[in-house]
């Protein structure tokens, strides 16, 4: 999954509904390309997939009422075990 990880949103600084995604996704990047924990990102990875149809924040525009930005944190945390 290719999530960019740019800008830092200061109109929504401090209101726990940011997009966390990009920033978990240079996670799993991070522990492929430098540390080389293949089996690692793929658990990180699957879990930003499993909640693409789930807990997401506003900006994807959720058909339900969107997660905070800590909701999301915690369930990519519980997907991964």
């Amino acid at each position: 999954m290719d999530l960019p990880v740019d800008g830092s949103a200061p109109d929504i600084a401090g209101q726990n509904k940011a997009n966390p995604m990009g920033a978990i996704g240079s996670v799993a990047a991070m522990l492929s390309y430098s540390f080389v924990l293949e089996e690692e990102a793929a658990a990180v990875e699957a879990a930003m997939e499993a909640l693409q149809s789930g807990k997401v924040t506003a900006d994807p525009r959720p058909s339900g009422a969107p997660a905070t930005t800590e909701q999301v944190g915690e369930s990519v945390c519980a997907t991964i075990g």
